[in-house]
């Protein structure tokens, strides 16, 4: 019903990818400084605001397994408390833990369990909306944009979820950049890129793509049936965020 469409435009701020005490604080003070001056209605964390490297599958025999939870924990809830967001979704970092919290270890499932309800305590603390699962369903909604965290790879990810999904914004490729979907409807995909500091992330220190990521978020302005939306990407190597406010 056209009479029942809310018109009046809201700001919203979308992150992703900080994970947890991998986080660059260049990147984190950028963040926060332009929250505080942009005063979005709308402020979203689409995943991976941990790293949980020594719960992946593969760590096992690996560095990964003796990596300290504690630094990684305090250093992710904190971020997420000091960027208060409406929205926190999970991304494939965190979603390890819900995968063994049912683990056949009963030493392995009570960490993970008591782990989640850390996260689920540092969500109701900022009151926001916590998304658990981690799928190609995961996503909400901010005007015509999904919000997700995505779950694609490759030099095409932007285009591939934008034909998948429609207009989204999503984080998961650490690649900050946009492509248009080659549907009739025209659809555009956002990656927010990555809070990280990438020379940290040692998983992925010999993976070309790795060259290409680089850190960045999107904002911009929503309605009940349109969003507009701004990216910054920050070139790799810069530590001087140059920001419109």
């Amino acid at each position: 019903n056209e009479m029942n469409i809310n018109r009046a435009w809201k700001k919203f701020l979308a992150v992703g990818c900080s994970h947890g005490d991998l986080i660059d604080h260049n990147a984190s003070a950028a963040v926060l400084a332009f929250k505080d001056k942009y005063k979005p209605h709308t402020t979203v964390h689409l995943g991976d605001f941990l790293d949980t490297a020594a719960f992946r599958s593969g760590a096992k025999g690996t560095e990964d397994e003796s990596r300290d939870i504690a630094p990684d924990f305090n250093a992710g809830l904190t971020f997420i408390k000091k960027l208060r967001p409406q929205i926190i979704l999970n991304g494939n970092h965190e979603a390890r833990l819900w995968r063994l919290a049912d683990h056949h270890n009963a030493i392995v499932s009570e960490c993970a369990q008591g782990l989640i309800e850390r996260i689920r305590t540092a969500a109701a603390i900022c009151k926001a909306e916590y998304v658990e699962d981690w799928s190609i369903r995961a996503y909400r909604t901010l005007g015509n944009y999904k919000l997700m965290h995505g779950y694609m790879y490759g030099e095409n990810a932007c285009r591939d979820h934008a034909e998948a999904h429609g207009n989204v914004i999503f984080a998961h490729t650490h690649r900050a950049g946009m492509a248009k979907g080659r549907r009739d409807d025209n659809p555009t995909g956002y990656c927010v890129g990555t809070l990280s500091n990438i020379p940290n992330m040692d998983y992925a220190a010999a993976r070309r793509s790795t060259l290409s990521w680089a850190g960045g978020f999107v904002w911009g302005e929503y309605c009940d049936t349109q969003t507009v939306c701004w990216i910054h990407e920050q070139p790799q190597g810069q530590t001087t965020w140059r920001l419109p406010l």
